[in-house]
């Protein structure tokens, strides 16, 4: 067996460990208390039900985590694999991938943790726990890369089974449709809210958060609102930003996680079995979560599990054996 080989079955095992009972699956029909985006949790300890009468507001609970990855892995693996595509393209539903790029190989990786990682997918609404039903990823993208070059909010949903191909063709279709089209619907919603006098708008955004509090949130409005979304993404490497900031939680919504992603670059460190310095990729990461939806030692985790999954992209591209499922449901 290859070391390349053996790396990866390591990796597998890694992401199929402890799992909750392999056998089980989310549920299927509506439960006393599920919403339209989420599952209820029943199966907390007393003092997480009681978190948020105590810590009442998200961005107050916010706790942030930020590290620098060595990536070199990852940019070898998408270099490699463009020139597979260039010659061997792969075909979807939504259309053919002949090119990665590094940010959608990133949100890919984004969707195979929250898959593993289920507490990442939690949220507090009314201030009850969710399980989202969905992985939910927002992103900006702007339609030409200038100063003036207008910005709209993508927002896509992912299946916890999906494959890097179908993540990124999902991506592609909406990137696409963002930049050769006028308007999206999120901009038009937006529009909207943006033509009533203010008092209007202070209302109807008020009677929203009530409807989201009490599970009753409009459907059409939710598919393109990014603020209820597993995670936001910021990719900051776009504007050739290497030391990200930290970006704060939104109130509003249900999206407990927000990233920063800086550009890759090289650096160089120290290698102690050589003793001389060599060049690796690296790439800076800022995360703000709500962190009554888990515990630190979760995050420390789910961190670790991370940098594996960004550093062995090749599992990507098949679909997991197993998914857990929230141990709290």
């Amino acid at each position: 067996m290859s070391v390349e080989n053996k790396n990866q079955e390591d990796i597998q095992d890694s992401l199929n460990k402890n799992k909750v009972n392999l056998t089980s699956s989310y549920p299927g029909k509506k439960r006393w208390g599920d919403r339209k985006d989420g599952w209820v949790l029943k199966n907390l300890s007393s003092f997480s039900n009681l978190v948020p009468h105590l810590m009442t507001s998200r961005n107050s609970s916010a706790i942030y985590f930020k590290e620098k990855i060595d990536v070199t892995d990852f940019v070898e693996y998408i270099g490699d694999k463009n020139k597979e595509l260039s010659k061997n393209p792969v075909k979807t539903p939504e259309g053919i991938i002949d090119k990665i790029t590094y940010f959608n190989l990133f949100l890919a990786a984004l969707v195979r943790l929250f898959t593993v990682k289920p507490h990442l997918n939690r949220f507090i609404s009314g201030r009850k726990f969710y399980q989202r039903k969905k992985i939910e990823i927002a992103f900006v993208a702007k339609k030409e890369f200038t100063e003036e070059g207008e910005e709209t909010i993508i927002k896509k949903s992912f299946k916890r089974d999906e494959t890097l191909w179908s993540i990124i063709s999902k991506l592609n279709k909406g990137i696409k449709i963002v930049k050769t089209e006028d308007a999206d619907d999120a901009t038009d919603i937006l529009n909207i809210f943006a033509k009533f006098p203010k008092i209007i708008v202070h209302m109807a955004i008020s009677f929203l958060n009530f409807l989201n509090y009490i599970g009753r949130y409009p459907n059409d409005i939710y598919k393109e609102d990014p603020m209820h979304a597993s995670v936001f993404v910021a990719n900051l490497g776009s504007i050739g930003l290497k030391n990200v900031p930290y970006h704060h939680l939104y109130d509003r919504g249900t999206t407990s996680v927000f990233i920063c992603l800086g550009e890759i670059h090289k650096d160089k460190i120290h290698d102690e079995k050589t003793g001389k310095f060599v060049e690796r990729y690296f790439v800076e990461i800022s995360t703000t979560i709500d962190e009554r939806i888990s515990d630190g030692f979760y995050y420390i985790r789910a961190m670790d599990e991370f940098k594996e999954i960004i550093n062995n992209p090749k599992l990507l591209e098949d679909k997991l054996e197993c998914i857990p499922i929230d141990n709290a449901l």
